[in-house]
């Protein structure tokens, strides 16, 4: 009698043991579906330096590779970060050498769509081989949270001093004698067109068009702050004026920038 109820009981475990397994088996698969977690954004960088102006010029391409619209979302207003190394040496660090709103950005990327970021930043580079060292920080709501990275390669080429001064250098001399400094003409960039800058002591006059009604400003060194606020142009057009706190170092660079309520910063050299 005792074999015969042992039998039945372990006839029964084997049943429940079964059935466990065939749920398991099923866990993953909802009426005939299983979930697949979106693609990361695909990254394309290019870096190129102009020994005259002694400018690094960067290209950074970001793309929704995904067949549906996706949510990315940026921790500040800094999209990518840039190293560039000349052997084992940093030479230069985007993301410690300027500063960047600390707001999260929220965006909807649509399926394919593609967005270009383009930064031009003022470098003095020897000659010798260089390495771009690209992550992006854009992250993907349910993708893997991993880092999309790139590299890429330059070579700074040798140059000779000029004899003489040139005319633009004397222009230069010229307004820094008279205490007031003018950029290169009008700058476009993002969503801010023809956009003057000019800078008589710690007064730095700011004008130019926009669709956009209303936006941040602010003037920094890239480590410091100098003077910040808001602006409308509600008509197209835009100026304001800027007092800088303190006066800065000379030959020290500047730059502004405009950031759109919900939108993406835009920067632009004031010296």
């Amino acid at each position: 009698m005792k074999k015969t109820w042992l039998l039945v009981a372990v006839a029964a475990l084997l049943i429940v043991v079964a059935a466990c397994g065939k749920e398991e088996e099923n866990a993953s698969d909802v009426d005939g579906n299983t979930s697949t977690p979106p693609a990361l954004l695909t990254f394309e960088t290019d870096a190129n330096y102009d020994a005259a102006a002694k400018q690094l010029v960067v290209r950074v391409s970001m793309t929704n590779p995904n067949d549906v619209p996706v949510n990315v979302t940026f921790n500040s207003s800094q999209r990518f970060q840039l190293m560039v190394m000349n052997g084992e040496t940093t030479v230069f660090d985007y993301g410690s050498e300027y500063m960047f709103t600390e707001s999260i950005i929220e965006e909807t990327w649509e399926a394919g769509e593609t967005k270009v970021f383009d930064e031009t930043f003022p470098l003095d580079l020897a000659a010798g081989d260089y390495t771009a060292d690209f992550v992006g920080l854009g992250q993907v709501e349910g993708a893997p949270e991993m880092a999309v990275t790139d590299q890429t390669r330059f070579t700074v080429e040798a140059t000779e001093a000029p004899a003489e001064e040139s005319s633009e250098e004397a222009t230069e001399e010229a307004a820094e004698e008279s205490g007031t400094e003018t950029t290169e003409g009008p700058q476009t960039d993002g969503d801010f067109r023809d956009v003057t800058i000019k800078r008589n002591g710690t007064l730095i006059e700011v004008s130019g068009f926009t669709d956009v009604e209303e936006f941040e400003w602010s003037i920094s060194d890239g480590h410091m702050v100098y003077a910040e606020g808001a602006a409308q142009a509600s008509t197209g057009d835009f100026v304001f004026g800027a007092l800088l706190d303190e006066e800065p170092t000379e030959g020290q660079s500047l730059f502004l920038e405009l950031l759109p309520i919900g939108g993406d910063v835009t920067a632009f050299r004031i010296q």
